[in-house]
């Protein structure tokens, strides 16, 4: 197992940061929904949020832990690894502007 770890260190990693970075960007978002300080810019999420918030901490988890379990298959090919590169590059940039905003809210407050 711990050698099955080892050899997709990279993939785990990213996959991780990954769940972490969602988890992170559905705390933010719920918050800034919440408050009316910020509005879900991706309509599915949107609809998700607005019909069920448990829901939306669900899929927000259970999608990159889905990852996480297909990662010796996902990451045998080139495009996926760098799709989910891409991905992680696109939530740390979401990430950066939660906290943008989030300081600038409790600045102003």
């Amino acid at each position: 197992m711990l050698e099955h770890i080892h050899k997709h260190r990279k993939p785990y990693l990213i996959t991780f940061c990954l769940l972490l970075l969602s988890l992170a960007d559905a705390i933010f978002t719920d918050f800034g929904l919440r408050h009316a300080v910020i509005t879900e810019l991706n309509p599915i999420m949107n609809s998700v949020y607005h019909t069920s918030i448990s829901l939306f901490y669900v899929l927000k988890i259970i999608l990159p832990v889905m990852l996480l379990i297909f990662i010796p298959y996902a990451f045998s090919n080139r495009l996926v690894k760098r799709t989910l590169t891409f991905a992680l590059l696109i939530y740390f940039g979401v990430f950066i502007y939660h906290v943008g905003w989030a300081s600038y809210v409790f600045y102003v407050l």
